[in-house]
């Protein structure tokens, strides 16, 4: 079924940037010759924070049949196993370099998993939606009192899906449970309060809007 989500669209590099756009029936894309991914999502901001959820300000981008889909910023219709996979086409080589203890001892303060930082290629995240001339970098959007801000490494932990099938594509920290994550903060700093990612009121869209996660290779 994912094989045609999957399926590279070929597009001339004299072509705008989204020239191509995902959508309903195709909500992913991959442009392999920018080295970059699309990913169509909805931006859910009450669903993010709050007393009541379990992890708040944690999750950005979910899978909406995963189980953090209700705790997400961003939800989408592809799965974060086809995130991988079509990273994997453009080029981007997984970290796979945390373990679960980086989550589950994340309140032991001498235990040194949580602590680590997610590894795998850098990668890029920006937002676009409706009547926008051109997408916005993700830190444009985000509060980050911590100011450290963001460094997404494709993590991948494909082999880690099992225990928790949250669904997660990105997180904004360095988690053991996401495709991308954030490696300016470990688990031990959301454990510890480091910082509180926010979303800029009037950066954004209005809450239930359609919006392109893009995903780009990062050249230094």
């Amino acid at each position: 079924m994912f094989l045609t989500l999957l399926s590279c669209v070929s597009l001339s590099l004299a072509q705008e940037p989204l020239a191509v756009m995902p959508h309903s029936t195709t909500p992913l894309i991959v442009d392999a010759r920018r080295q970059e991914v699309r990913v169509l999502a909805t931006y859910q901001p009450d669903k993010f924070s709050g007393f009541l959820r379990f992890v708040p300000n944690y999750h950005l981008l979910v899978w909406n049949d995963g189980k953090a889909a209700r705790e997400a910023l961003f939800e989408t219709p592809v799965p974060d196993t086809a995130l991988i996979a079509a990273l994997e086409q453009i080029g981007a080589v997984p970290g796979n370099n945390l373990t679960m203890d980086a989550w589950d001892q994340r309140h032991d303060a001498q235990h040194p998993a949580p602590q680590t930082k997610i590894a795998g290629t850098p990668v890029e995240i920006f937002v676009w939606w409706k009547n926008l001339s051109a997408p916005k970098p993700l830190a444009e959007l985000l509060n980050d009192p911590g100011g450290r801000g963001f460094d997404f490494r494709f993590g991948g932990n494909a082999g880690l899906i099992q225990h928790w099938h949250s669904g997660c594509l990105v997180c904004l920290y360095s988690c053991p449970g996401s495709k991308v994550g954030n490696a300016a903060y470990t688990v031990r700093d959301y454990a510890t309060g480091a910082t509180k990612f926010v979303p800029r009121t009037g950066f954004l869209p209005k809450a239930g809007n359609e919006v392109v996660m893009i995903f780009r290779m990062k050249v230094f």
